[in-house]
């Protein structure tokens, strides 16, 4: 059984404009504590996980009181540039939750990429003051990155870091910069290359699929299964990266939100690993997330 994401945005806030963000962060909102309090009751027996991201949640003056509280029932994550990172956070945080650190690339790559100088920097400062706390690291699969996947292995291995490679799925500012979406050949050659070392138990993950006939009778293998995402104005949506509204938590609770979506066609037809939806003739084998996903209707009527 998949683990159950649920991710909140307690902030829009953000000081980078990442080519590849699927939320075209910074943007106005945030959550306050109090209803992320009443969002981690209602999500008892739904989900497994949490994830605190935004934006950049270190910029949300309550962050460290929302892992507190969130880490007395779930597995807590928190997404950073590492931008904002300090000690101070860092011990009040301890064990209590995983921090997954974004990586572009490294030196100016990732500045340039972040559209930050000086953030590839404050990105190695904060690993290097997390060096004893659960982390991962987390690193797009954008075109420019390709060839510095051995050094990001390696630099992860020194940072005693777990790497997940992730699929660069074309919503929110990847339509306004399409150079950087890799070609078939480019993800043909990184798939050959993430795959068995995936498979082989070490520091590296990756959720860089292609579609296959086995998926036609399986269904995809999908790490969002049982996965929902929060925005910042509380609407509640499949995932972050999903165009569609199932509701809103400042209407209704996220509980009756849930018991709702999972009615949808589209969430049904997610659990099942979109089985009798997969086609051989897709254009690009790993664009199943819009190619497939995204073009199942939802019914939206909890907006």
């Amino acid at each position: 059984m998949h683990p159950r994401f649920l991710e909140i945005e307690i902030t829009g806030a953000c000081t980078c404009t990442c080519k590849h963000c699927y939320g075209s962060f910074p943007k106005p909102g945030e959550l306050s504590c109090e209803q992320v309090c009443t969002i981690l009751t209602d999500a008892r027996g739904f989900f497994d996980c949490i994830i605190l991201s935004g934006g950049e949640p270190f910029l949300h003056k309550d962050l460290v009181d929302m892992v507190e509280k969130a880490s007395e029932e779930f597995l807590v994550f928190i997404t950073t540039s590492g931008l904002g990172v300090t000690q101070k956070h860092l011990r009040r945080i301890k064990n209590r939750a995983v921090l997954v650190f974004g990586l572009d690339g490294i030196g100016k790559t990732h500045d340039r990429y972040r559209g930050v100088h000086g953030a590839f920097t404050s990105l190695m400062r904060a690993l290097d003051m997390a060096r004893d706390v659960p982390k991962e690291v987390i690193v797009t699969l954008w075109k420019n990155v390709i060839p510095q996947i051995d050094d990001i292995i390696a630099l992860c291995e020194r940072h005693n870091a777990i790497v997940h490679f992730n699929a660069i799925i074309p919503v929110g500012r990847v339509k306004d910069n399409p150079e950087i979406l890799p070609d078939i050949h480019q993800l043909e050659s990184v798939y050959e290359k993430l795959h068995p070392l995936k498979l082989s138990g070490g520091i590296v993950l990756t959720d860089l699929h292609k579609i296959t006939e086995k998926d036609t009778h399986q269904g995809i293998d999908l790490f969002c299964k049982g996965r929902y995402n929060i925005t910042p104005a509380g609407d509640v949506r499949p995932c972050e990266f999903h165009y569609a509204v199932l509701g809103n938590i400042n209407k209704n609770s996220l509980g009756d939100i849930i018991r709702q979506a999972r009615k949808t066609e589209l969430i049904t037809c997610r659990e099942n690993g979109f089985k009798d939806q997969v086609r051989l003739d897709i254009e690009n084998p790993f664009h199943y997330h819009t190619e497939i996903c995204h073009k199942i209707p939802c019914n939206e009527s909890q907006r």
